[in-house]
């Protein structure tokens, strides 16, 4: 595993490994919990990960408290080059091919001055600007395997959902009509090239949305979206979103998946909590999220596989190990999910970034994965400094004191101490 200073924070991952031929359909899922840890770090986030393993956000650096982006590959944390007149930056979303997109940016008394970046993770030397129109600032949150961007772009404080590729270049895909004041944002794109995000007015909930690559148009996802809280995360190939909506119309949302125009509620999902997110979906149907209650200041991460949901934290070997566990935000095909832990130290409590591995039938069998942390969306630094964003990894009642550390799973090799290279 990657070692890191303890605090004030860790970066964790749940190791699980499923068995096909031993796991039991109706068996309950197993998870440990490996802390990872970026030397020189005071805090990891990770916003994404592939099915390679290759994880993408970034980490506070502790001396200058600048955010840098990141690249991990199983081994080590890779620090991405940024602009040479931009301070810091974030990445945001890889795609399976290793292409990975963010921001770097400035920030002014007015605002912030961001650069949308597209690396590659097999020549991290290098990068290229995602051009948008003169005086727009595009702040992309994701990117799928056809090389297809999506985000938020801001122009003079209009913030409009957008998608960009190599092929036809910067596509305003606008708002939807609801009048003036209107705001959008696109949160994620899978495969098949469905864009989730939401509308909102400033100040007021999402509403979530639906669009397809290539396609002008933004819609709602399902019946009911507009009228009351909800936003729209991911979605598989298989055509099943997942996000949140207020389905009981009392201001509280709870995770729910959105598939044919209709909305369900993911049994089993609050955990006894108020409330609750699905944040993300893959092929097998597995969801990830969290149930919280700001009330009592309560948190759980969930997973929902073959019709239950689970607390990871029970679920874990070593669960007990943390206060307790923010959220799972990320779920990769081998089952291995990224979420977040509060970790306990001497001072005061750590977040950490988990990443969650299925342990096999033969511990023999089982590998650890190591994880990052969740990041914050594009501009939600910009937010504070007079700005605002929304992104695919923005969700804000997700995260506490306005930051969430996400992790990810991957079974990979036995963890290896590294550092940032």
């Amino acid at each position: 595993m990657i070692i890191v200073k303890s605090p004030p924070s860790l970066v964790l991952a749940l190791a699980l490994g499923l068995s096909a031929a031993t796991s039991a359909a109706a068996a309950p899922p197993r998870y440990h919990l490996v802390p990872i840890q970026i030397e020189g770090a005071e805090n990891v986030f990770v916003a994404d990960m592939n099915d390679a393993g290759l994880a993408v956000g970034y980490y506070v650096d502790a001396d200058t408290f600048q955010n840098r982006p990141f690249l991990w590959d199983g081994q080590q944390a890779h620090r991405l080059p940024i602009p040479a007149d931009r301070e810091e930056g974030q990445a945001t979303g890889i795609n399976g091919n290793g292409q990975i997109v963010g921001y770097a940016s400035t920030i002014l008394k007015d605002g912030a001055v961001t650069t949308a970046l597209l690396w590659n993770a097999a020549d991290l030397a290098q990068y290229a600007v995602i051009e948008g129109p003169a005086g727009t600032q595009v702040n992309p949150d994701d990117i799928n395997d056809a090389g297809v961007v999506v985000g938020l772009a801001a122009t003079s404080g209009q913030f409009n959902a957008f998608e960009w590729s190599a092929e036809r270049g910067f596509v305003d895909d606008g708002v939807p009509d609801h009048g003036p004041g209107t705001q959008a944002y696109w949160a994620g794109i899978n495969n098949a090239g469905v864009k989730l995000g939401g509308w909102y007015f400033p100040g007021t909930p999402s509403h979530a949305t639906i669009g397809q690559a290539g396609v002008a148009g933004i819609a709602p996802i399902a019946a009911g979206v507009d009228d009351v809280a909800s936003k729209a995360y991911a979605a598989n190939e298989a055509g099943l979103a997942v996000g949140e909506m207020d389905l009981a119309g009392n201001g509280k949302p709870v995770p729910v998946t959105f598939r044919d125009g209709t909305t369900t509620a993911v049994p089993g999902a609050l955990l006894g909590l108020a409330q609750g997110i699905a944040f993300d979906v893959n092929e097998r149907g597995t969801i990830v999220g969290r149930a919280y209650d700001f009330t009592t200041l309560a948190f759980k991460a969930f997973v929902h596989v073959d019709g239950v949901s689970y607390d990871i934290a029970a679920q874990a070997d070593n669960g007990t190990l943390y206060e307790y566990l923010l959220n799972a935000v990320a779920v990769a095909e081998d089952g291995t999910i990224a979420g977040t832990a509060r970790g306990r130290t001497s001072r005061s409590p750590a977040t950490s970034p988990c990443r969650c591995s299925p342990i096999r039938s033969s511990p023999t069998a089982s590998r650890l994965a190591e994880a990052g942390c969740l990041a914050p969306p594009p501009l939600a630094r910009s937010a504070a400094a007079g700005g605002a964003g929304v992104s695919r990894r923005d969700r804000p009642s997700r995260r506490a004191g306005g930051r969430s550390p996400a992790c990810q799973h991957q079974l990979l090799p036995p963890p290896q101490t590294a550092g940032i290279q």
